[in-house]
């Protein structure tokens, strides 16, 4: 299966300071054992750059992942981002499975479910599945 962790650039104050990138490490805990499973794995860090949503969705298109696995370090501003780089990708690759996780979805899933119909699993922080969409 081929798998995209997208890392997206957040727009908070503290994501622009010098040295102060916040390194994507729940996806880079859920991208290793995926590749030692046999997937093929890949990961967009768009927080350097930061690469604009055009940027992030023509290098996944470029890839064409059937999963696209989205977090970020627990910013309530990273959400927009998320939202908007997955229905542009979903508009793209129709089949592709868009999953959410980390601390926004674990306390705002029902939310996403009902705005976001595109995203097809929601995981909170600690990797507990919240629900199918």
């Amino acid at each position: 299966m081929r798998i995209l962790l997208i890392n997206v650039p957040r727009p908070s104050i503290g994501s622009r300071i010098p040295d102060d990138h916040l390194p994507p490490l729940g996806l880079l805990a859920v991208g290793g054992p995926l590749i030692d499973d046999g997937h093929d794995v890949r990961l967009i860090d768009a927080e350097f750059g930061p690469m604009s949503t055009q940027a992030i969705v023509a290098e996944a298109l470029g890839f064409f992942p059937d999963a696209v696995l989205f977090g970020h370090s627990g910013s309530t501003s990273g959400h927009p981002v998320i939202a908007q780089v997955a229905h542009s990708i979903a508009a793209a690759i129709p089949d592709v499975h868009i999953i959410y996780g980390g601390v926004f979805p674990t306390y705002h899933w029902r939310d996403i479910l009902a705005e976001e119909p595109y995203v097809r699993e929601m995981y909170a922080a600690k990797a507990r599945r919240l629900r199918d969409a």
